[in-house]
């Protein structure tokens, strides 16, 4: 009969990590589980945050194993991790390391990862003996970039000693540590570790390319991310691979990585062969396009500002069409600090930010075109148009006769323009922004009847005569003019567009104190909107609006805006409960919902049967409708449930 097979180490539970199955004695190996350079740099940080701060905490959160619930403390009471004991006077030096005589493994291990560095200290100090289990090499590899100089003094003794032996044992002891010393390179003091463990490896080349697979293909940021460098360093990525890496790469910091590199190898590429700048310059474009992080973008431009990587085309192209605002003013400081914009000037001054075109206007003068500055005084952006009225000035040039001239051209005002002519006040303007008050485009119309309300210089009806004009800024910008009119308001309320009705009906309640029963008959208006602002403003004097009106409103016949105003300004339970069992099978979902919603709720609430005179259609839908509400109430509750989050 043949033996059976062995079982294979045990992993680390979910219900335990690495760190806790050492607290419970677990050998290095059983603790750490397969051993990859991310388990190694986890299970040292995982024992750090336990045991930074020494004695009682609270608990960390709950877990479950099975039916039961525990506590962190009950799973790991971490009071009992080796600790650092004072033995000499208060304040004074002196101590040793609290933990087994001889220490166990695994509290070596624990020791080497402490929060202490007099703990790291002296489990380091274990090697002058021989005590230091050979499993724990990989910590001692971590302690030689240790931020305590002692601890790293120590531990860099150590791994030179056991990897100073020759033969086939001592290569395989390096050739191990090759990933975990790659990652550490990421720390201040880890380029000591890499060189010490490569240094020690036969057939460097093949070894580290083993090591930076490895690295690439984990889950963790931070080893993706030691092995871009990693590559990058022993010649195992080019310029195009970096590139393809930070596009693909989903975690910010290992593409960050990525593109740093990309643009360094960009630079060396250039500078080699000056025929590759056109598909470098293609690459960088196009990872600058990309839609993620906008901290990549930042990123990746400082970089190829350090490296002198960008020409000036390259900046004007970022400044004028990058999607991060950040980025596109960086690339313009750039370029005006380092570069001359002339050649550039018509280019930035199509850009969609107003301060790139800003700078584009700003020195057109200076660069004796002068004569330009007209055509920027209808820029869609407040300050650009300010900036190019005063370079203008400053030119010798009158921006107001500019204006005048795009105002008298009926094909080329703009509403920039009627703004910019109003700013003059001029009385004799007057006529013209009458005449532009019937011009196709509803803009220019708006900008004119602002402009003659700011002259005091509007028709004898006032800006009640543009109501119903088709444009909605017109219509906006008579309201604005009446807000404070309370007679034009009422003129308004007949208006034949619903937004100025609802508008005009919502300044009179709120301002200018409507009465109710100005406003109920709004509740019939065929405008959505009007029908809410009347709804608003009656809310709370709904009990002196008639119960057969409101049931009226909320026939299933009704507009949507009627049924649901109807349904919500019900006071009297049983035609609420009338109105509510009509609506149970509206078209709208929302309205639906709503009314099954106050059935389910009346129905349990009203004991007794409702009496005339809506007993008998209460009934009659009851009964129509009693196979469907109790899942109504199952739907009802759950739709509570996932509105709460639960």
């Amino acid at each position: 009969m043949t033996p059976p097979e062995p079982l294979p180490p045990l992993l680390p539970t979910q219900h335990r990590s690495p760190a806790e199955r050492l607290l419970h004695g677990k050998g290095v190996a059983t603790a750490v589980g397969r051993g990859r350079a991310e388990d190694w740099t986890r299970l040292d940080q995982g024992v750090s945050v336990h045991t930074w701060r020494p004695g009682p905490r609270w608990s960390t959160g709950r877990f479950r194993v099975g039916f039961h619930w525990f506590d962190s403390r009950e799973l790991a009471d971490w009071t009992t991790a080796p600790h650092w004991h004072e033995t000499g006077p208060a304040g004074g030096p002196g101590g040793v390391a609290g933990w087994s005589q001889p220490p166990t493994g695994s509290e070596i291990a624990l020791a080497l990862c402490h929060a202490d560095p007099r703990l790291r200290a002296a489990a380091l100090r274990l090697a002058e003996d021989g005590a230091l289990p050979a499993a724990t090499l990989p910590l001692v590899l971590i302690r030689c970039a240790d931020t305590d100089a002692t601890v790293r003094e120590l531990a860099r003794a150590v791994l030179d000693g056991a990897l100073s032996g020759s033969g086939a044992a001592a290569d395989d002891a390096a050739r191990a540590l090759v990933p975990l010393a790659l990652l550490l390179d990421l720390r201040r003091h880890g380029s000591w570790a890499r060189e010490a463990v490569l240094d020690r490896t036969g057939r460097k080349g093949e070894v580290v390319a083993e090591a930076v697979a490895e690295l690439l293909a984990s889950r963790a940021f931070a080893c993706r991310r030691a092995g871009v460098r990693a590559a990058a360093s022993a010649g195992l990525l080019d310029a195009a691979g970096a590139y393809a890496a930070a596009e693909r790469e989903t975690d910010v910091s290992v593409a960050v990585e990525a593109a740093r590199t990309a643009v360094r190898l960009s630079r060396q590429a250039v500078e080699a062969d000056e025929t590759a700048r056109e598909d470098v310059l293609g690459r960088f474009h196009a990872l600058m396009g990309l839609r993620r992080d906008p901290v990549l973008a930042r990123t990746v431009l400082a970089t190829a500002l350090d490296e002198d990587l960008l020409g000036p085309a390259d900046l004007v192209r970022l400044a004028v069409s990058h999607h991060g605002r950040i980025t596109r003013r960086t690339a313009l400081a750039a370029l005006l600090a380092v570069h001359d914009p002339s050649p550039f000037l018509d280019t930035l001054a199509t850009a969609r930010d107003a301060a790139v075109r800003s700078a584009a206007v700003e020195r057109l003068r200076t660069a004796g075109r002068g004569s330009e500055l007209a055509r920027h005084l209808t820029d869609s952006h407040a300050p650009v148009r300010a900036l190019a009225l005063r370079e203008l000035r400053a030119a010798g040039g009158d921006p107001y006769a500019a204006y005048r001239a795009l105002c008298l051209d009926p094909a080329a005002v703009t509403p920039a323009a009627v703004t910019g002519l109003a700013g003059r006040r001029d009385p004799e303007d007057v006529p013209l922004f009458h005449a532009l008050t019937r011009h196709v485009l509803g803009p220019v119309r708006a900008r004119a009847l602002a402009a003659l309300r700011m002259l005091g210089a509007l028709p004898g009806d006032g800006p009640v005569a543009f109501a119903d004009d088709p444009d909605r800024t017109v219509r906006k910008t008579v309201l604005r003019a009446v807000r404070h009119q309370p007679e034009a308001l009422r003129a308004l309320l007949t208006a034949a567009h619903g937004d100025v009705r609802a508008t005009a009906l919502d300044l009179l309640s709120t301002r200018h104190g409507l009465a109710q029963r100005e406003i109920a008959p709004f509740l019939e208006d065929p405008a959505p909107s009007v029908t809410r602002v009347a709804r608003g403003a009656v809310r709370w004097n709904r009990s002196e609006l008639p119960l057969p009106f409101l049931l009226d409103l909320a026939a299933p016949d009704r507009p949507r805006a009627q049924r649901a105003a109807g349904l919500a300004l019900m006071h009297d339970d049983g035609a609420r409960l009338l109105a509510a069992l009509r609506l149970a099978d509206d078209p709208d979902a929302t309205l639906r919902w709503t009314a099954r919603g106050e059935t389910v709720r009346l129905l349990r609430r009203l004991e007794e049967e409702v009496g005339a005179p809506y007993g008998d259609e209460v009934r009659r839908l009851v009964e129509r409708h009693a196979s469907g509400i109790p899942g109504w109430q199952d739907e009802i509750r759950r739709r509570n449930r996932a509105t709460r989050g639960r």
